[in-house]
C-alpha cells in the first residue's frame, strides 16, 4: 500500500507542475475568489494573487479551469488499482 500511496503522491505532484504561477493573472485570482464562501473569500482576497500562487485549492481551480483536471490527468497516469484507492480514499 505505501508504494501506491507514493505513486499517487508522484503523480500527483507532476499534476501541480504543470501550472506555471508566474503566468497565474488577477483575472484568473479574482475568478477563484469569487468562488469561495466566506471566510476564505476575505482571507485570501486579502492575501492576494502573489500570497496564494502556491495554495493548492487555486492551482487546482486555474488547471481545472484550463481543461486539466485533476481526475482525468490521474485516470490517465494511474493503473487501475491506484485510481481505484484515490478514489475510495480521497
Amino acid at each position: 500500500m505505501e508504494d501506491i500511496l507514493l505513486r499517487i503522491g508522484r503523480v500527483t505532484t507532476e499534476y501541480y507542475r504543470q501550472l506555471n504561477s508566474g503566468e497565474l493573472t488577477e483575472e484568473e485570482f479574482k475568478l477563484w475568489i469569487e468562488s469561495l464562501e466566506e471566510p476564505m473569500r476575505g482571507a485570501f482576497n486579502k492575501k492576494g494573487l502573489q500570497d496564494c500562487k502556491g495554495v493548492l485549492n487555486f492551482q487546482r481551480f486555474i488547471l481545472e479551469l484550463r481543461d486539466k483536471g485533476l481526475e482525468e490527468y490521474l485516470k490517465a497516469n494511474l493503473t487501475e488499482e491506484e485510481l481505484s484507492y484515490w478514489i475510495a480514499n480521497k
